[in-house]
């Protein structure tokens, strides 16, 4: 749907017509003070010149605090994941766990040879390698090569499937950059996925005019790595590159690195289950398990469920509870793993792992939660989509409702936290307002936003979004501006 915008209202305007609502009194004067001086803040130089929507409440009389342009549609960035991860928490439950099985197309014979293919199907986990590592005492993929060691199986005399069928092979968000495809940000999204579907390469210069030293993160016999970098002079410029030559297992790494430096750079996989598949035959070969058949993949629509029913499950793991999922997602801001959710939302209630019925899924919570999406354009689960929009009213509305369900505690929590952690951990981190912000926050070319709760001096719990869209300049200034907004309500209501 598209939008027509209405007349941006002044924010004295705005701030104005708020005051005659509130009683008089220390509070009262409190909030004029707050309103005057937030009013000033929005017209200082390289501020005035951005779109601003903000609105703040108070959740427990509803009564709005502060309002500027709260219906005019804005672009939210990563402020959409708190959408995402609202209508996952509503309706898989805090306590949903993803599942990634090994089944054996084939018959398992009483000493322990697979005659027939052994598949690993993946349902949406985004974890089953950690990079940050602190989710799992060891990677999932390696947990079921164990699992499957101690079941007894010795050898596989098919092949090795990595299956993703269970999202839709359409492997980018809607609305998405060819730029964003090349960044770890932008990432293929599949059912079947593994460290984030990036890898590191590493490299560390040598002697002077000799081949530099490469490896890769995590280590995969899948990948063959093309070493034309050298080792230049102290002095040298840094020349070095390295990349995945599309639909290949190769990785080029080539230039000039200066003597006594290192460097890493990250390469987006483009075929993520097929590496996963290799990875997982890389540890069922550390268990003593052998693959005599090559690895291969299997896609929506590649197999009807009607064959995959004779499948036999042989092991399975299942993830930690979602909870923590949607902390990775909402403190990282984790555009992958947003997007994988949102298919997972298709696939578990929409009948299709895919964008299409994800959304859907998510409106229909938004429409059973009352809250008002005429004014709101959904085009993705992360908000990379340039083409999303929301209206701070829209956004407060449901943080309010969220505030009311009896999950809230948990779902706060996965939010970054001032001055403490994720993407505000460099931020608002002076008292009393380091730990009294809990929120989401959300930075495209020209957009930042920030969206949550707040904990006043005074012990009030407040909701509110920023959001600033047609940043062309200076956007630290507007970023210290939000925290400033912030701040104010924090100290002075």
């Amino acid at each position: 749907m598209r939008l027509r915008s209405p007349r941006p209202v002044s924010p004295l305007i705005a701030l104005a017509l708020l005051l005659p609502f509130f009683p008089t009194g220390s509070r009262a004067d409190s909030l004029e003070m707050i309103q005057n001086r937030i009013a000033k803040a929005l017209k200082r130089p390289g501020v005035r010149s951005a779109s601003w929507g903000i609105e703040v409440v108070d959740p427990a009389s509803n009564r709005v605090l502060l309002s500027v342009n709260p219906d005019k549609p804005f672009k939210p960035a990563s402020v959409l994941k708190v959408v995402t991860t609202a209508a996952a928490i509503e309706r898989l439950g805090p306590d949903f766990r993803f599942r990634t099985g090994v089944y054996a197309n084939g018959t398992v014979r009483p000493d322990g040879v697979l005659e027939g293919d052994l598949v690993l199907v993946g349902r949406g986990d985004p974890n089953l390698v950690d990079p940050v590592g602190d989710l799992l005492e060891k990677p999932a993929i390696r947990q079921l090569a164990e699992m499957l060691q101690a079941a007894g199986l010795k050898r596989v005399e098919g092949r090795l499937v990595g299956d993703d069928s269970y999202f839709d092979y359409s492997m980018y968000g809607r609305g998405w950059t060819a730029r964003d495809l090349r960044t770890f940000y932008g990432a293929p999204v599949g059912a079947l996925s593994i460290n984030d579907n990036v890898f590191t390469v590493h490299a560390r210069a040598t002697k002077l005019n000799q081949l530099i030293a490469v490896s890769l993160e995590p280590s995969a016999s899948y990948f063959h790595i093309r070493n034309l970098g050298l080792t230049g002079r102290v002095q040298s410029r840094r020349t070095l590159w390295a990349r995945l030559i599309p639909g290949t297992h190769t990785i080029t790494v080539s230039g000039v690195l200066p003597a006594g430096q290192g460097y890493s750079r990250t390469v987006v996989l483009d075929r993520p289950a097929e590496v996963t598949a290799s990875i997982f035959r890389d540890e069922l070969k550390h268990v003593g398990i052998q693959v005599t058949g090559k690895t291969g993949v299997l896609h929506d629509g590649d197999m009807s469920p009607e064959m995959k029913r004779g499948w036999t499950l042989l092991a399975e793991h299942r993830s930690p509870p979602l909870i923590r999922a949607l902390e990775i997602i909402n403190k990282r801001s984790q555009n992958l793993h947003a997007e994988m959710l949102l298919r997972t939302l298709g696939a578990e209630f929409g009948g299709q792992g895919s964008d299409e019925a994800g959304l859907e899924v998510v409106k229909q919570f938004l429409v059973e939660a009352g809250i008002e999406t005429n004014r709101v354009q959904l085009n993705d689960g992360s908000g990379l989509s340039r083409d999303n929009i929301l209206t701070p009213h829209f956004q407060t509305s449901l943080l309010t409702f969220l505030w009311n369900r009896p999950y809230f505690s948990l779902f706060v929590n996965t939010l970054a936290v001032s001055g403490t952690d994720g993407t505000l951990k460099n931020r608002m981190n002076a008292e009393p307002v380091r730990g009294a912000i809990h929120a989401k926050t959300g930075s495209l070319a020209g957009v930042t936003a920030l969206s949550g709760y707040m904990t006043t001096r005074s012990g009030r719990s407040l909701v509110f979004t920023i959001f600033a869209n047609n940043v062309s300049y200076a956007m630290t200034r507007v970023k210290k501006t939000i925290d400033e907004i912030c701040s104010l309500f924090v100290n002075l209501y």
